[in-house]
């Protein structure tokens, strides 16, 4: 129980200083450096700028809710306005040297990881179709995408082009809270699961507890799921809440159908529906089968990306 508590503890703190304590510190520095030291701003700006691109792209904001990311950038732009330098000024400290250096590595650095962000947001051209499996509202993309900076996936080779989904609720965040232990306040807690394609049921386990966030279940990763096989893949849909699924092994499924609901089994921190799919038919959970990259109604998914669904 400690140590679930600390988890979540370090997790709260990592979002917080990503998206707040870190753009703020920015700005503040923005506002020192302006009206005494014109080369010393451009530096920090040009931090600022690089780290707005990069957390704008690759940040957690399903955390915070999707209005604040698009508030971000509004806010950097006006703060560069507010404090640009109003005459050109040197500082030639050891200090101001040392902050410019830093500025400079910080924003070379997440210049890389913004261009990484975005070339994995690039999808492979033999992606397998899907539809969206879940409806009634508007979800995010937790994790999606090529590339490790925006897809923890992305280091698994049968996992590659996995995506985690969440719903957004009120204010445009994924629970009501930044990371409750209550399951019912997350959006996408008892969800439907629809069939993203036709197809014949291969597996189907629905025995696992659903776990209290931030506790995980490591030796049951997928814990309860629902295995699709359709066209010469395997399709996973992972999570799953315990004793909701609703088909049987070699039952043949039409797209569309109910599958089960979305809960927090297995190997995962909070409740959200996991999809992956695999090339080839089910040969076991962690066959390691070749991923296969998914596009649900044309769109390869990526995180930060939204889906608005009918009801």
């Amino acid at each position: 129980m400690m140590k679930g508590y600390a988890l979540r503890r370090l997790r709260l703190i990592a979002v917080l200083v990503g998206h707040v304590l870190m753009p703020v510190w920015l700005i503040w520095l923005l506002a020192t450096m302006g009206p005494q030291d014109t080369s010393t701003w451009l530096m920090v700006l040009f931090a600022a700028a690089a780290y707005t691109s990069y957390i704008s792209v690759a940040g957690s904001w399903s955390w915070l809710g999707v209005y604040t990311q698009k508030a971000l950038p509004l806010a950097m732009v006006a703060a560069a306005f507010i404090t640009r330098p109003r005459f050109v000024a040197i500082n030639d400290s050891p200090q101001a040297a040392e902050l410019r250096l830093l500025a400079l590595t910080l924003g070379v650095y997440f210049v890389v990881f913004t261009i990484l962000a975005l070339l994995g947001r690039r999808s492979k051209a033999d992606a397998l179709e899907l539809v969206f499996p879940l409806k009634s509202g508007t979800y995010i993309i937790g994790q999606g995408g090529r590339a490790k900076v925006i897809n923890r996936h992305a280091r698994d080779r049968s996992q590659r082009f996995a995506i985690d989904i969440l719903k957004l609720g009120g204010f445009g965040a994924r629970a009501n809270g930044l990371y409750p232990v209550s399951l019912k306040k997350y959006a996408i807690f008892g969800a439907d699961v629809f069939s993203p394609c036709e197809g014949v049921v291969v597996a189907a386990v629905d025995s696992f507890l659903d776990q209290i966030p931030p506790d995980r279940d490591r030796k049951n990763s997928s814990g309860n799921y629902v295995a699709v096989e359709s066209n010469g893949a395997t399709i996973y849909l992972t999570h799953l809440m315990k004793d909701s699924v609703r088909v049987d092994v070699g039952q043949r499924v039409r797209l569309g159908q109910v599958l089960a609901r979305v809960g927090n089994s297995g190997d995962s921190t909070e409740p959200h529906l996991h999809i992956h799919a695999e090339k080839g038919g089910y040969t076991g959970q962690f066959s390691g089968q070749p991923a296969l990259a998914m596009r649900f109604g044309g769109r390869f998914l990526v995180r930060n990306d939204c889906v608005d669904t009918p009801v």
